[in-house]
């Protein structure tokens, strides 16, 4: 499936805003969108979520032969995942630019800076060695994967704890479980960190801005890839797009890049720590559930948004016009005074507003007169009856 265009509105909307030193989610130019880190139940599995982009990351190993060049060292391999549910135009099982581009930075970021000790990897040197896999999975796309992609992987091996081996004289080797044996941590050198600077050609004038979101990328001219560490030691630079910098203007995005990058390295580090601490000190670990949302939890969110809701609404009852409302009462009360004056067999005096009432005290009053008509009707005929004479027995005779 193929990426929908952005239509010409949208492109103008974000071009006049950043024109005018704005941008749509009212962010500074060098502002980053908020960063959260949470891990699952196992070493080495963590999700990173920048804004509404969020990334999935997990660590897993196995025991290998090491390369015949580097006998002594063991094996990193990181490999990224677009998934569909990430964005409708992202196809499994088929790559892509965007792809590559990621590939590319996690590679010279991670991999090639040699962050890692891959020495301490090494179980017996020429015949058998840790080997780490990193699998980088998108699971939404709202603007600047690298950045993202990066901290999920950094942050997944920096969690990640192997386990514990054992070598025999004839050179078996076992690995042991972490309840046989406490599981070994991951001995990372220096945390490398990915920053990422998009760039705008706007009246021949270059605008320059700090993590960009998914609609600033499609319409941005370029952008400037830093990955650096907190030691002031630049591991990577990746400039795609077609736009041409000087280099006062990359120098500059260096300079802010490493304020950024010490900040990053050092929440890493403090939210790993926490979590293995937590993990030593017997405290159960809730994992990715905690970011997830119940049945119970959700329904009784909405049922208390729905009362909120409500309260702001005032419900009014209907009512007829003001000369129908005055007919009404004024035979109601002509009724009501009527049966006060004569009739005793009443019932006790109903509510003025009850309509059901009046009809039905209607219908009593022209049964009443139907039993008037009809007495007065047999009252006539008895009073023929009396007038005329009777006869009797010697009548007869």
């Amino acid at each position: 499936m193929r990426e929908t265009p952005l239509s010409t509105c949208e492109r103008a909307a974000v071009l006049a805003a950043i024109s005018r030193g704005v941008r749509l989610d009212n962010r500074g130019f060098l502002e980053v969108r908020d960063i959260n880190l949470s891990f699952g139940k196992e070493y080495g599995s963590c999700t990173v979520t920048l804004g509404e982009t969020r990334v999935l990351a997990q660590v897993t190993c196995e025991v290998v032969e090491p390369r015949p060049s580097r006998p002594n060292e063991g094996k990193l391999s990181i490999s990224v995942r677009l998934s569909p549910m990430a964005a409708p135009h992202f196809e499994s099982g088929r790559g892509n630019e965007l792809m590559d581009e990621l590939q590319m930075i996690l590679d010279r970021n991670i991999k090639e800076s040699r962050c890692l000790d891959l020495e301490a990897l090494c179980i017996m040197a020429e015949e058998s060695v840790w080997q780490l896999r990193v699998d980088v999975t998108v699971l939404n796309h709202a603007g600047n994967l690298g950045d993202a992609c990066n901290l999920a992987a950094v942050a997944a091996l920096r969690h990640f704890h192997r386990p514990d081996v054992s070598v025999e004289e004839d050179g078996r080797v076992t690995i042991h479980t972490f309840e046989e044996s406490e599981p070994i941590a991951t001995y990372m050198k220096k945390v490398p960190v990915c920053l990422t600077y998009a760039f705008f050609i706007i009246d021949e004038n270059i605008h320059m801005l700090m993590d960009p979101s998914e609609k600033e990328e499609r319409v941005m001219s370029g952008k400037l890839v830093v990955g650096l560490n907190p030691h002031g030691e630049i591991t990577s630079l990746i400039f795609p797009g077609r736009v041409l910098l000087s280099k006062k203007d990359i120098m500059n995005c260096i300079k802010s890049a490493f304020k950024k990058a010490k900040f990053s390295a050092e929440m890493i580090q403090n939210l790993v720590d926490e979590d293995i601490v937590k993990r030593k000190s017997s405290v159960k670990v809730d994992g990715f559930a905690k970011n997830l949302i119940s049945d119970t939890v959700y329904a009784s969110h909405m049922v208390k948004k729905t009362i909120d809701k409500g309260q702001n609404f005032k419900f009014q009852v209907p009512r007829e016009s003001d000369e129908e409302n005055g007919s009404l009462n004024d035979e109601m009360d002509e009724d009501i005074n009527d049966e006060e004056s004569g009739d005793d067999n009443s019932d006790a005096k109903p509510n003025k507003s009850d309509i059901l009432w009046r009809i039905q005290s209607i219908r009593q009053a022209s049964t009443k007169d139907d039993d008037a008509t009809h007495s007065m009707e047999t009252d006539g005929e008895s009073e023929e009856e009396e007038k005329k004479p009777k006869l009797t027995a010697q009548d007869l005779i």
